[in-house]
């Protein structure tokens, strides 16, 4: 991926610019329009294109669309004596360029570059819509005012809208950033009750979405305001030119979070687990899973982190509830958050986990280190506690010394990480519960939850 977009849509704007033999400053115009990166209306060039059509159409006496498909394709037209001999007579021009009425002109520069712009709508993924707006300009050309260019440009900005979907990995992060700034006001902090709040303000719409979904495009919002250094270069793209290389970096840094999110960088580790010995059981993993989702708030954002298991569950469960059909008493039930498990509840649940996955780690080195007279004898001693460890555990696989040897060796880079970020979330989770008590958080967040839930899913509850 180069500047957001993927291979075909730089392989379409190679070929215009290529084509016309466009300077890098119109090559840098043209990616920027067909991007969306255009300041404050993104739609602006679009409408530009329109009515120039419109007005050459009209000045020059363009018989049908295929009139401005040439004059689009030809960038050899875009000069005063080419239009003159195409179109006999063509439009006025004066010392800046065409005269295209008293509402709207243009310099030659800026008509090269809207008609750059109408060659790459017309050829962009192997001509696959020219027909489509070919017919548009058949339309134009037969009546060719302001209207109809209206007309032309909203066919336009939704035919580019479409586009960016299907070839800009970016675009759904830009949704998601263009709704949070808002909400945001332009600060650049985000606190855990921003999240909740906003969250609250998307189920008062009607939307409905998870709370851990939300949760999970906050990380991502942070990730990339840090990767641009600052929330202000999104609104001010332009600001990047004076930075030498800016494009090759910000390229490969959307293109690694474009390729993989963040939150789910310590989950995809559970997802590949090896089969080999119960290291882990189900429900351990699960539980990993659901705390570690959205890393690095097991580190940063504890709170966030405690609210995303607890209520996001019964968020699921009412959810799995609607898909199934399920009874408006039990969605209702779920609603009230009483099956919510509490914030201390969690905490408790995942000291025992970092506790578990300490001992992992120390069996894995005890499998691991045969020979141990040159150590320490601190080290021999945590050891030699690990190989006690091991003849306690009953858990299938763990009574084949060789086979588990092996499975181990395949699980410790996995079970390193996991450890390490099992124990940031204890310790963070400790932090959190000496400035702020777990016992008065949880029932407080339970009344904003459960009032939440009832009114977003208060019609399927009283069906």
């Amino acid at each position: 991926m180069t500047g957001g977009y993927d291979e075909r849509c730089a392989a379409d704007l190679a070929n215009v610019g290529d084509g016309r033999d466009l300077s890098r400053a119109d090559r840098a115009w043209l990616a920027r329009v067909v991007t969306g990166a255009v300041r404050p209306n993104r739609d602006k060039p679009l409408w530009d294109l329109a009515h120039a059509l419109a007005a050459l159409a009209e000045a020059a006496g363009a018989r049908d669309g295929r009139d401005l498909i040439t004059l689009a394709l030809d960038p050899g037209l875009a000069r005063p004596a080419a239009l003159s001999a195409r179109f006999g007579g063509g439009p006025a021009v004066d010392d800046r360029g065409p005269v295209l009425g008293t509402a709207w002109s243009t310099g030659w520069a800026g008509l090269a570059r809207l008609l750059a712009l109408a060659e790459f709508v017309l050829t962009a993924e192997d001509l696959a819509q020219f027909a489509t707006v070919a017919g548009w300009l058949d339309e134009l050309a037969a009546a060719p005012d302001a209207e109809s260019a209206a007309i032309l440009a909203k066919r336009l900005a939704r035919h580019l809208a479409a586009y960016r979907n299907a070839h800009l990995p970016l675009a759904p992060l830009e949704r998601r950033f263009r709704a949070l700034l808002t909400f945001l006001g332009g600060r650049r902090s985000i606190a855990d009750d921003d999240i909740l709040d906003f969250w609250r303000a998307e189920m008062a719409t009607g939307e409905r979405p998870g709370f851990r979904i939300v949760a999970e495009h906050f990380v991502t919002f942070e990730a990339a305001g840090r990767l641009l250094e600052g929330l202000d270069a999104l609104a001010a793209p332009a600001a990047l030119d004076a930075h030498a290389g800016w494009e090759e970096r910000l390229d490969a840094a959307l293109g690694d979070l474009a390729a993989a999110e963040p939150a789910a960088a310590l989950a995809t580790l559970l997802a590949d687990w090896p089969e080999g010995p119960k290291i882990l059981t189900g429900a351990e993993r699960e539980d990993l899973a659901d705390f570690l989702r959205l890393e690095p708030y097991h580190r940063t954002r504890p709170l966030t982190t405690l609210r995303a298991v607890s209520f996001g569950r019964v968020q699921s469960g009412i959810a799995n509830r609607l898909r199934r059909g399920g009874g408006g008493a039990a969605i209702a039930e779920r609603a009230t958050c009483l099956e919510a498990e509490s914030y201390a509840e969690l905490r408790t649940r995942a000291g025992l986990l970092a506790a578990h996955l300490g001992r992992m780690l120390r069996i894995a080195a005890a499998l691991r280190i045969a020979d141990r007279d040159a150590l320490p004898e601190a080290v021999r001693g945590a050891l030699e506690a690990a190989e006690a460890d091991l003849r306690r555990v009953r858990r299938a696989g763990f009574d084949d010394r060789e086979g588990l040897s092996a499975g181990f060796a395949a699980a410790e880079p996995a079970l390193l990480r996991l450890a390490e970020a099992a124990a940031d979330l204890e310790r963070s989770l400790d932090g959190l519960a000496r400035h702020r008590p777990l016992d008065a958080l949880f029932p407080a967040d339970r009344d904003v939850f459960a009032v939440a839930f009832a009114a977003a899913y208060a019609g399927e509850a009283a069906a």
